[in-house]
């Protein structure tokens, strides 16, 4: 136990010190090494190509770059045309078409910020034209917006998978209903919040028949590519890094045929996707060498021969893990934190007869409730940038929905069949 305190303690001077979270673990590993005597140190970089030497993290680099040609592309305004046409009679529709839309479009890119600005630069102006209050059509967008990491192909699936050594298949298939759930909580806050701010009911927009079609076959391209996608994945027709690549080049083709891809555009993306990847990339080699010495110094066995006598219950191993990863959530990356505890928090549950699949839902929908969660969500700062609006009113905002995200958290701890029902019958099927 006094490796595994001196190994934490370094990590988290490092972390208060401001020091980035990549640098922080390469330093407190080769402090470590160097303080134990345990490797000599030309394992630090050995270890960190090994940490990036997996084919299934290829999947992540094509992910951003799916999403962010998407974005370019302009299929998240069709994709709310569409929704717009079926709902749009609703009160309040505008709210419920920002998180349907969210929910389609973070199904097509897996990625969180991503889709606060591709659905946040369309739907938050349109909703205070209709006399929003600022702070509803904000918070709704940054808690929306998660659900792009929850309803797969998610990054932090593919990141615990990796890590874990779970499938990720299943994983991504064990995420469909709690990520509709989720988005139906944020319709049911939206609701409520919406009646108690008295938001105007507005006219809806009148559609000829002719626009109707018009509108359908826009958002086919669209609509089908999840289908490609998801359906391959779960077909056993390719993998999800395949699927990656595929959705990239359905991607690009839409965005060409379409005509929004210019030189300069393509060049920005590429630019935007490497930079993206990279700091990905970085925090993924170097987890690469803080693994390997938790494994190496047996540091998770012990942490699980400590931690046995006090969480002897499934009950109270599920309510302690969802308080712990709420906070690690609100201030750390998610998938930072999914490289650096879930060597260590998940072997305690599987322990105690967890299924690894609920397991992975729980631990991963906990971090990205994370993304909107106050006061360091990367979906609120991405929400301030494309809305202009002052970081307060989108706290104030988002606090209902994050209440309804711990709502659902519980629900999805303690009932674990709406994670596996999906699996089950994946597995059921010959």
């Amino acid at each position: 136990m006094q490796d595994a305190l001196l190994l934490f303690t370094l990590m988290f001077a490092l972390f208060i010190a401001g020091i980035p979270i990549a640098f922080s673990l390469l330093l407190c590993s080769t402090l470590f090494l160097l303080v134990t005597g345990m490797r000599p140190l030309i394992v630090v970089p050995q270890r960190v190509m090994a940490g990036l030497d997996s084919f299934p993290l290829l999947a992540i680099p094509l992910f951003i770059l799916m999403g962010n040609l998407m974005e370019k592309a302009g299929l998240s305004k069709r994709l709310i045309d569409l929704i717009d046409m079926l709902v749009g009679r609703v009160h309040g529709a505008l709210g419920y078409v920002t998180v349907i839309a969210c929910a389609m479009f973070g199904a097509l890119t897996g990625s969180a910020p991503a889709t606060v600005a591709a659905i946040g630069a369309i739907m938050m102006p349109a909703m205070m034209a209709q006399k929003y209050p600022p702070q509803l059509a904000t918070g709704i967008t940054a808690s929306s917006g998660a659900l792009g990491n929850i309803i797969p192909p998610s990054i932090a699936l593919i990141l615990y998978g990796a890590t874990v050594n779970v499938s990720i298949p299943k994983l991504f298939i064990a995420n469909i209903f709690p990520g509709l759930l989720m988005a139906l909580a944020f319709m049911i806050t939206h609701m409520v919040v919406m009646k108690k701010l008295q938001v105007p009911r507005v006219a809806p927009r009148p559609y000829t028949p002719r626009q109707i079609a018009v509108v359908i076959w826009r958002a086919i391209p669209p609509l089908l590519m999840p289908v490609v996608i998801l359906g391959g994945i779960y077909g056993g027709v390719f993998t999800p890094t395949e699927a990656a690549a595929i959705g990239v080049v359905l991607s690009l083709a839409l965005g060409i045929c379409y005509r929004q891809f210019s030189a300069g555009t393509l060049w920005r993306v590429l630019g935007g996707s490497v930079e993206t990847s990279s700091m990905v990339g970085i925090i993924l080699g170097a987890a690469g060498i803080f693994g390997w010495i938790l494994a190496s110094a047996r540091i998770p066995m012990l942490l699980a021969t400590e931690l046995a006598p006090v969480l002897d219950t499934q009950f109270l191993y599920l309510a302690l893990l969802t308080v712990f990863l709420l906070l690690v959530g609100c201030i750390m990356d998610a998938g930072a934190s999914i490289i650096i505890l879930a060597p260590i928090l998940v072997p305690i549950g599987i322990a105690l007869g967890v299924d690894p699949i609920h397991l992975g839902v729980v631990f991963c929908v906990n971090l990205v409730v994370g993304f909107f969660t106050p006061p360091f969500g990367l979906n609120l700062f991405t929400t301030v940038s494309v809305s202009g609006q002052p970081y307060e009113v989108v706290v104030r905002g988002v606090l209902p929905f994050v209440v309804a995200a711990i709502v659902v958290l519980v629900i999805l701890a303690y009932v674990p069949d709406i994670s596996l029902v999906l699996v089950r019958l994946m597995e059921a099927t010959p």
